[in-house]
């Protein structure tokens, strides 16, 4: 099963240039180790977000993960991505507070926010119809 991860916008600076998610670091520069062991792995969905607690959340860039193996870049310990959507969609009144929206990174359970990402990334990842 593809679990789903939420990067804040303003922690995602270079990573749709560079094809690439990194994992957030401490306030001391160093990598979070919560977040160096978090289960993000290969076909993993990650998306770019700004959101407001009380009342929406903007997607921004969509994202499939291509590799369990992270590597050291500039910007810290990343994974390659391959970004398939970019672009603005608004979700509102979708049943619950964003009790995570301020987290720099985490995972998605919002059943309705993980169905309005698969809605929006190409074909070739979408389940078949019967399902």
């Amino acid at each position: 099963m593809t679990a789903f991860f939420g990067i804040e916008e303003h922690n995602a600076q270079g990573f749709l240039e560079k094809k690439i998610v990194c994992l957030p670091r401490s306030p001391e520069d160093k990598p979070d180790l919560h977040n160096i062991v978090s289960a993000i792995k290969n076909e993993d969905i990650v998306f770019i977000k700004r959101c407001k607690p009380q009342s929406s959340l903007h997607i921004k860039a969509i994202g499939v993960v291509l590799s369990d193996y992270p590597t050291e870049s500039d910007l810290g310990i990343c994974l390659p991505v391959d970004w398939v959507w970019q672009g603005e969609k608004v979700l509102e009144n979708f049943g619950e507070v964003l009790s995570l929206c301020g987290y720099a990174l985490y995972e998605e359970h919002n059943i309705l926010v993980q169905r309005e990402i698969i809605n929006l990334l190409p074909e070739k990842y979408q389940l078949p119809q019967e399902w």
